[in-house]
């Protein structure tokens, strides 16, 4: 595994690159079942016919990975970030026991905010990694991944904090 912090740019946060050796069963075991569906991303996905936006399908995510080399690339939100969604999510379960549906409402829609600032730091270091390239997928750049992005606010991986699982897959 491969970690880096970026920084510059406006981005922030932390990637971590694995290289995926289990034929997606980290994905597969748990999609539909404790994870929510993915979102297909990347700059190769029109040209696979998958609209970006749209929820990833097994069998598509299965049939791409077999003709390719694939990886984890994870990216973690920074400390402020994690922060403000703990915080949000707190209070929105607090609400929602409660019964103070309309006000637990609100600190939904708010949560929803903070992971729309995510995944768009995630969008971002996805663009900035295809444009920098990794030698080991191609040497042209920008590299044209397909992408299949999952959103996790926390993790039986291990990780603690609010992050974006994505699916690399590059040929």
């Amino acid at each position: 595994m491969t970690a880096i912090a970026i920084t510059g740019m406006g981005l922030t946060g932390t990637l971590r690159l694995t290289w995926v050796q289990d034929n997606l069963a980290h994905v597969l075991d748990h999609s539909h079942t404790d994870e929510t569906s993915g979102t297909w991303n990347g700059l190769a996905c029109p040209g696979h016919g998958l609209a970006l936006g749209t929820d990833v399908d097994d069998a598509t995510l299965q049939r791409l990975a077999a003709e390719s080399e694939i990886a984890d690339l994870i990216w973690e939100a920074p400390d402020e970030l994690t922060a403000e969604h703990a915080q949000a999510f707190q209070a929105a379960m607090r609400a929602h026991h409660a019964g103070q549906s309309e006000h637990a409402e609100r600190l939904w829609e708010n949560l929803g905010a903070i992971w729309s600032r995510a995944w768009s730091a995630n969008y971002a270091a996805l663009e900035f990694m295809q444009n920098t390239g990794l030698t080991r997928f191609a040497p042209v750049k920008p590299q044209r991944w397909v992408v299949a992005s999952f959103e996790h606010h926390t993790s039986p991986h291990g990780l603690p904090r609010p992050h974006v699982h994505n699916i690399v897959v590059t040929g």
